[in-house]
């Protein structure tokens, strides 16, 4: 049996990785042939609100090949997780199982009950604060008989007028949507975070797209949302819709429902997400 023991840092989206000794536990592990596959097991896993997956390839250079153009694409991202993930692999007879852990943020934790409904209570104190900061504002925006729509764009409108973009101070603080509830103010990851629980609690599919922005402040990564509204998947950057300076009452549409095409004008993205094919008509 080989087994290789190293440290790997690599520059994700709010986010690194450190590869360690294996743990000698049984797993089912999931056969992935290409980055898209690995893409989606990643995802997947995520928004089932767990914290580790099991991957079979052939060696573990085919492994890193395909993780290291996930990363290149801006398609690994620290959504609902905190920032590093521990890898490690056993590797024998043209077989590498790697085990991938990930931590869940406070965000996530609360998910896990309110969403995913895989632990029977809050995991810490924290993400029950979360959780019952994300209930109130549900609650006190969303009815059972509004549409998917009116519930997307409450949610869209609540975050921009409750809240202003940080221009200023350390990017992980205001990437937790704690502090986008309670303080007023965030960078992308945060909008885009409450923005997404938002919406999946309200029964709404909803995911955090990570990649890179052309837009305002100049190229550089960011994230926003891909929402699901009358079974067509649709762009919404909550952040850049919100005004800068803040203005409490006014809120903006330019990134709301949008497509591919409109998107792709200021955004860039990995293929392996959602395809959006048209604007929504409001």
């Amino acid at each position: 049996m080989h087994v290789v023991l190293v440290l790997i840092v690599m520059c994700l989206l709010g986010g690194c990785m450190s590869l360690l000794i294996p743990r000698g536990r049984n797993y089912d592990y999931i056969k992935v042939t290409n980055a898209k596959e690995l893409f989606t097991v990643i995802n997947d896993t995520l928004y089932k609100f767990e914290e580790e997956l099991h991957i079979q390839t052939s060696s573990y250079n085919d492994f890193m090949n395909m993780w290291n153009e996930l990363d290149g694409q801006f398609a690994l991202h620290s959504a609902f997780r905190e920032k590093d993930v521990k890898i490690s692999y056993m590797e024998k007879g043209g077989v590498c199982k790697t085990d991938i852990q990930m931590k869940l943020n406070s965000c996530g934790q609360a998910m896990q009950y309110l969403y995913a409904k895989n632990v029977k209570k809050y995991p810490t104190k924290e993400a029950e604060e979360v959780g019952e900061a994300l209930l109130e504002v549900r609650d006190s925006i969303i009815t059972d008989t509004m549409t998917e729509e009116e519930k997307v764009k409450k949610i869209h409108n609540y975050l921009i007028t409750h809240c202003e973009y940080a221009l200023d101070g350390d990017v992980t603080y205001y990437s937790n949507t704690f502090v986008l509830l309670t303080e007023g103010k965030a960078q992308c990851q945060g909008y885009s975070e409450a923005f997404a629980a938002l919406c999946l609690l309200s029964g709404i599919q909803c995911r955090v797209i990570s990649g890179n922005s052309t837009f305002a402040y100049g190229d550089g990564a960011h994230a926003w949302c891909q929402v699901n509204v009358g079974y067509i998947w649709y762009h919404v950057d909550v952040t850049w819709d919100d005004p800068i300076p803040d203005s409490a009452n006014m809120v903006r549409y330019d990134f709301y429902l949008k497509g591919d095409m409109t998107m792709d004008l200021t955004h860039d993205w990995s293929e392996y997400y959602e395809p959006c094919y048209i604007d929504y008509v409001l």
